[in-house]
């Protein structure tokens, strides 16, 4: 018996028969293929990889920023810790220095003041019992040292007499946190402590090196997470309790000298909008006004008072 093949033909468009039905590709379309299919993975990659590095720079600022708000806090304790004899004069060993150099991303500023308590120093010190001196300043990286905010803290009273507080062979210093590039500290005028559109008047120096100034502005600036970023800064500000009775001194045995006190004892909250300290009782001092503006302060603390300018001094 014969068998028939029943072979199907495809038409060429001249009219021709040529081969079966089936076809492949040829080798224009793979190399298009994988050409497009590496584009396609070049761009995925670059999309991982920006993706990668943006999360691993947030990562590296989250923990920076943790590390140096420690620091800030134990800083800003510091200040609002300071302390002043109620002996009813000014004395230039218990006030506040402040050295400028220079503003903007690369300030170096220096600070120096008198305070009690654990903050700066910590609770182990011997140093946290008694009044003492710490003085605040940012190092640049040098060799196998990261640089940050330094500190350095010694007793005034009870010295020998060719004790130097600024040997550091005789007061080491130390790091509070790496990675904060510079310091830049402003302080409320002395003398006019509010403009006349009542906004407050911060000065880049403080003469009255014998005194307290009522608050100061700090600016931080942490180091980029890569060479060329733009630094990130941090700024507080804060009141010092005492400045009243450093810039108005009163014995402690006069009548005036009612109000002396400890730091932290009077006002309702340094730094937050409503005076100087955590009582309520016995505050600041006269017209111890909100910084950095937005309403004023009774004498002697009291909440804000919200859309009114500072009374005159």
């Amino acid at each position: 018996m014969a068998h028939s093949h029943d072979m199907r033909f495809q038409t060429t468009p001249d009219g021709r028969r040529g081969g079966t039905g089936r076809s492949g590709f040829t080798i224009l379309e793979i190399l298009l293929a994988t050409v497009l299919m590496s584009i396609m993975m070049v761009v995925v990659f670059l999309s991982f990889n920006a993706v990668s590095t943006a999360w691993r720079k947030s990562s590296e600022l989250a923990d920076k920023l943790q590390h140096s708000d420690y620091a800030l806090s134990q800083v800003i304790s510091g200040l609002r810790s300071a302390y002043y004899p109620t002996t009813g004069s000014k004395s230039g060993e218990y006030g506040f220095m402040l050295m400028d150099n220079g503003d903007g991303t690369e300030a170096a500023d220096r600070i120096r003041w008198t305070k009690l308590g654990t903050a700066i120093v910590g609770g182990s010190s011997s140093l946290a019992q008694t009044p003492h001196t710490v003085e605040i300043w940012t190092e640049q990286p040098s060799g196998d040292m990261p640089g940050g905010l330094m500190a350095r803290a010694w007793r005034g009273e009870l010295q020998t007499d060719d004790f130097d507080p600024d040997d550091e062979e005789q007061v080491k210093p130390y790091m509070l946190v790496d990675g904060i590039q510079g310091f830049n500290c402003r302080v409320l005028d002395e003398s006019q402590p509010f403009k006349n559109d009542g906004t407050p008047n911060w000065q880049d120096h403080w003469n009255a090196s014998n005194t307290l100034p009522r608050a100061v502005e700090l600016t931080f600036t942490l180091a980029p997470t890569e060479k060329g970023d733009t630094p990130a800064e941090i700024r507080r500000y804060v009141n010092i309790p005492l400045w009243d009775i450093s810039q108005n001194p009163v014995a402690a045995g006069s009548d005036n000298g009612k109000n002396a006190r400890r730091p932290g004892s009077g006002g309702t909250g340094a730094g937050t909008g409503t005076g100087g300290g955590n009582g309520g009782r016995n505050g600041g001092g006269s017209s111890g006004r909100n910084v950095p503006g937005g309403g004023t302060v009774a004498p002697g603390g009291g909440r804000p008072v919200q859309g009114q300018p500072p009374p005159p001094l």
